[in-house]
């Protein structure tokens, strides 16, 4: 899944629920490809799900706000699902984690942690069926999924 970047800025405001709305990130799996499930998610319109990231998003410096395109973590994010990515260090990544990377050629990149070695973290969109030739290192890795948002396409009013 191909993501645009859209820092969103930070209302400096209690949120109370905040804390229902938010998530963690994907727990490893002890299987031999990791099928993570998504964070808590709702559906909702574009304008309410834009909303509801930046609250969340201006709960802490380290997340960000992402916008998902391309269908390859189908089934758990599709188009334009909105992301809270949060920053972590290297170190606590774990296999199954859902995270987000900047790709040689720029593009930042959503996909799962298959494997630690070496070189860095294998990692393949959940809809892919072949790992992705590029590999998660502490200089091209953004962060994790921390919370998303489906909306509706504009549907409801």
């Amino acid at each position: 899944m191909a993501i645009a970047l859209s820092r969103l800025p930070a209302r400096l405001f209690a949120l109370a629920a905040a804390a229902g709305l938010a998530g963690c990130a994907t727990a490893p799996v002890p299987e031999s490809k990791p099928v993570p499930q998504a964070p808590p998610s709702t559906d909702v319109t574009e304008l309410e799900a834009w909303r509801d990231a930046e609250l969340i998003t201006g709960l802490s410096r380290d997340r960000f706000t992402l916008i998902g395109s391309g269908g390859s973590m189908l089934p758990v994010y599709g188009e334009n699902t909105v992301l809270v990515i949060s920053k972590i260090d290297y170190t606590a990544l774990q296999r199954g984690m859902q995270v987000a990377y900047r790709a040689g050629s720029g593009a930042r990149v959503l996909h799962v942690l298959v494997e630690r070695e070496s070189r860095g973290w294998r990692v393949q969109g959940l809809n892919n069926e072949v790992e992705d030739r590029e590999w998660v290192t502490p200089f091209n890795l953004i962060g994790v999924v921390y919370a998303s948002f489906v909306t509706d396409g504009g549907q409801k009013k």
